[in-house]
């Protein structure tokens, strides 16, 4: 037998280390001796046959063929790298009736996809369904999809929709839209096809206004918080996306209020999602953030609506999408891309659509996007590894291999994060 190499020990103010396996994503609280002796690895822990075999069992310790970063290779493989469901997302504009300060697009007004570019991208959504898949995911993204919905939408939903159904392959779509033009004709559409709506508020209604309205300048907070409710009594799953900075992160609870106040007829249909936004993550105050989201996801469960932080993500069990080989997002002028949490300037793109539907990559780009996970030594020998696998393929396309953490963790962080999935796990329940 021998000591995981993914076993952490953090301190807790009592004199006991809260013991968290990050392969086996179990803890264990430990007597400090105890958790120096699985430190040290001195062995004297052998002696004490009944902690030895929970040890044993929450994956601190291991049998010696156990080869943790291998297996770590093969799930990320085969996770990745999965025949049996495709995903494809279209921006069917770059245009958006909003303009919002942090936004990393370059919003184009006259942009929308052409016919030829319409028929090159049928042409290669019949190709990905004609291959061995079970199941299909069309999403929409942009700019604001929902200003193309009648054009481009709704007639590539129906036309997908058919397609698959003709083949038994479970079909879903999703729309990352602000909502503003969402109605009730759309939501009864959507609602026919196991669609799911990502929607975004940026704190409560004095901070969301200031950020996110149309070009006329009303504010559009209500608006959107209506709509969320009205697409969740309909059956339409909605991940509610609370963009947070130091300045609004207060105001959050009052949005847990108003959702409250509605009475949603389900609930279980809304995920809310906290983030925080990029530019803001430099300014500190992470203990208030901690604390507040902590009271926003009491309140949550209270009322029956659930939630979720990006640190609490396990790329083990659910990637992203851009990391996966089955995936592209066809942008209105038929470049696609492997991301789409970047702008969509031509030099970023992986490639092109050919007439025929054929994928047409640009050189090196997709053997270089498939070695960009997990390949950093910084990273198969980190103790963390199987939280984060070194952050995306993005990200690792993107950052200089220097031997740093590609995600900025040190030590105190890491530490962080595993405090964050116990209080998560055991506390908030």
């Amino acid at each position: 037998m021998k000591y995981s190499r993914y076993n952490n020990y953090v301190g807790l103010s009592n004199g006991d280390v809260l013991g968290y396996n990050a392969f086996s994503r179990r803890f264990a609280l430990l007597p400090h001796d105890i958790a120096q002796d699985l430190l040290n690895h001195t062995g004297a822990i052998c002696q004490v046959s009944e902690t030895f075999d929970s040890l044993v069992k929450a994956g601190f310790i291991i049998p010696d063929d156990k080869d943790e970063v291998s297996l770590l290779d093969k799930e990320t493989i085969a996770r990745d790298f999965d025949e049996g469901h495709a995903e494809v997302h279209v921006n069917p504009t770059l245009n958006c009736n909003f303009r919002c300060w942090y936004c990393y697009e370059e919003h184009q007004p006259k942009s929308e996809m052409s016919e030829e570019v319409f028929n090159s991208l049928q042409n290669y959504l019949l190709s990905v369904i004609n291959s061995p898949i079970k199941s299909f995911h069309l999403g929409f993204f942009g700019g604001e999809p929902l200003l193309k919905f009648k054009k481009v939408c709704r007639p590539l939903i129906e036309w997908m929709a058919s397609r698959c159904q003709e083949k038994d392959i479970d079909f879903s779509t999703n729309f990352t839209t602000n909502s503003y033009l969402l109605t009730q004709e759309m939501v009864d559409f959507l609602k026919q096809y196991n669609c799911c709506l990502q929607i975004t508020l940026d704190g409560h209604r004095e901070y969301h206004d200031k950020v996110r309205f149309p070009k006329v300048g009303i504010g559009s907070y209500d608006r959107i918080l209506q709509n969320v409710v009205m697409a969740s009594d309909a059956g339409i799953r909605v991940v509610l996306r609370i963009n947070y900075t130091l300045d609004n992160i207060d105001s959050t609870l009052n949005i847990v209020d108003d959702l409250s106040a509605k009475k949603p007829e389900h609930p279980e249909k809304i995920m809310v999602d906290f983030q925080r936004v990029w530019q803001d993550k430099s300014n500190g105050g992470d203990e208030k953030v901690k604390e507040t989201i902590g009271r926003c996801g009491q309140k949550l469960n209270d009322i029956g609506i659930g939630y979720s932080l990006p640190d609490l993500s396990n790329p083990r069990q659910s990637s992203c999408y851009g990391d996966k080989a089955n995936y592209v997002c066809v942008n209105y002028n038929g470049d696609f891309f492997k991301c789409t949490a970047r702008d969509f300037k031509p030099e970023r793109r992986a490639g092109h659509l050919a007439p025929d539907g054929t994928l047409v990559w640009e050189p090196g780009r997709k053997e270089a996007w498939e070695k960009a996970k997990f390949s950093r030594e910084v990273c198969r020998s980190c103790r963390i590894a199987p939280i984060c696998l070194g952050g995306c393929r993005q990200r690792g396309l993107e950052s200089p291999d220097d031997g740093s953490c590609p995600l900025g963790y040190d030590d105190a962080r890491k530490d962080e994060l595993i405090l964050q999935r116990f209080e998560y796990q055991y506390l908030n329940t």
